[in-house]
């Protein structure tokens, strides 16, 4: 276990060293594919080489290229609204060079037959794309551009002409855009450029000399930690763990304070569903012990904090933390607890996350958006105690009142009634 352990840990620092190359997404339908090992790892060339060359065996491949694509081209509902409606689409938000993998089965199986279609003429479109049903070969249609409507109408006329045929299509570009690519290069050279002193620690002049200007992933301001990503400013103070020492009510807590793995990504952040921020997204901070899964729904305008998992357990909340889209969450301090009554804190705990494209939480210009404070006037168990309280309060005014007056008449004798008549034993 430990062994296996260390080499959970070895393999992300030595994929970090990894050059970065061009990864657009991909889109594939027309049969169920194996889902991506890791939503923070793109797939690599070889690893789509042989879904390629397990699909081929029974289908036929149709592969249509663009120009370049961006993960938030996919995730364009208005773009794609044929591509929409396919059920099931398999995603991938990146495939390093995917076209090379093709090209690569394609070298053992027979070469690849390319046809570059007028899609705007709909008409040579449609001749264009009646091929034969074989089995086992590949055609590529080249689009070279970045139309994705007329795209998206291509690819319904081509689906809907091998409707009787065992075909699968795939949906991709030659490169990745390149603004996103080079985005992922200079976060990768910021990691790189990182030089350790003798202890082990990056001394602040390498740090400030060597990484970009505008692009800090992971720094140190007034004993707070500050970790960005490009949806994910979030700032800290300490990371407290406490653990009951025997499950009992008085037993007493062992508290350890959990710090950030040295080296390689401080922050990771993936969505949920594979294909939008709308369906989750989850944030994993690495730190010596386990990685810390953080969890974040979207609902009504507001993000809920779920729960949080760290060493294979799993928090949640006792109160409600939330904030809405336009604001960042800011809080003294957040508690999650365990089923065993372990609990795990966050003190100083402020959170922004970019749902929008033109925001960038790895440039140090960006303002993060106004606090919405998690502190809480009125918790849930004091509004049920109050609520208690004033009952049993109102039930024993009421008794004391009944009791107080017993034997008092309330009731006056009128001059002109008769006397009263008491009946006595004599």
């Amino acid at each position: 276990m430990y062994f296996i352990a260390s080499l959970l840990l070895i393999v992300p620092i030595a994929l970090a060293s990894a050059p970065v190359t061009s990864s657009p997404p991909v889109l594939v339908w027309g049969v169920e594919t194996p889902k991506a090992t890791s939503i923070f790892q793109p797939v690599t060339t070889s690893q789509f080489q042989k879904i390629i060359r397990n699909l081929q065996k029974n289908n036929m491949i149709i592969i249509y290229l663009a120009s370049e694509l961006a993960a938030k081209d996919i995730n364009c509902d208005l773009c794609f609204p044929y591509l929409t409606k396919i059920q099931p689409m398999n995603y991938y938000s990146q495939v390093e060079e995917p076209l090379n993998a093709v090209e690569r089965v394609a070298e053992k199986t027979g070469e690849i037959t390319w046809h570059i279609p007028k899609i705007t003429e709909m008409g040579s479109l449609e001749a264009e794309m009646e091929l034969p049903c074989q089995k086992g070969e590949i055609h590529a249609f080249s689009f070279n551009d970045r139309n994705l409507l007329a795209h998206d109408a291509a690819m319904a006329v081509a689906t809907y002409q091998f409707s009787d045929c065992p075909v699968v299509h795939v949906y991709t570009a030659y490169t990745e855009e390149d603004k996103a690519l080079q985005r992922r290069k200079s976060q990768k050279t910021q990691h790189m450029s990182i030089k350790n002193k003798g202890n082990g620690q990056p001394s602040n002049s390498d740090t400030v000399a060597e990484l970009q200007p505008h692009q800090i992933s992971h720094s140190q301001a007034d004993n707070m930690t500050v970790l960005r990503n490009e949806m994910i400013v979030l700032t800290f103070r300490n990371i407290i763990m406490a653990i009951k020492e025997q499950p009992s009510v008085l037993s007493p807590f062992n508290r350890t304070e959990v710090v950030l793995a040295q080296g390689g990504e401080a922050l990771q952040v993936g969505l949920l569903n594979s294909h939008d921020i709308y369906g989750g997204i989850v944030l994993v901070l690495h730190t010596e012990l386990s990685p810390l899964i953080v969890e974040l729904m979207p609902s009504q305008g507001n993000w809920y904090l779920t729960r949080m998992i760290f060493m294979n357990n799993t928090h949640y909340p006792r109160e409600l933390y939330f904030f809405g889209f336009e604001f960042s969450l800011c809080c003294t301090d957040i508690t999650v607890y365990n089923s065993d009554g372990s609990r795990f804190s966050f003190f100083d705990f402020h959170l922004d996350i970019l749902w929008q494209d033109k925001d960038n939480g790895l440039d140090l210009e960006y303002e993060v958006k106004p606090c919405w404070n998690c502190s809480i006037l009125m918790t849930p168990t004091m509004a049920q105690t109050i609520f208690v309280v004033l009952i049993i309060a109102a039930i024993l005014w009421m008794g004391l009142a009944i009791l107080l007056s017993i034997g008092q008449n309330q009731l006056l004798q009128n001059a002109n009634d008769p006397d009263l008549h008491i009946k006595t034993d004599t």
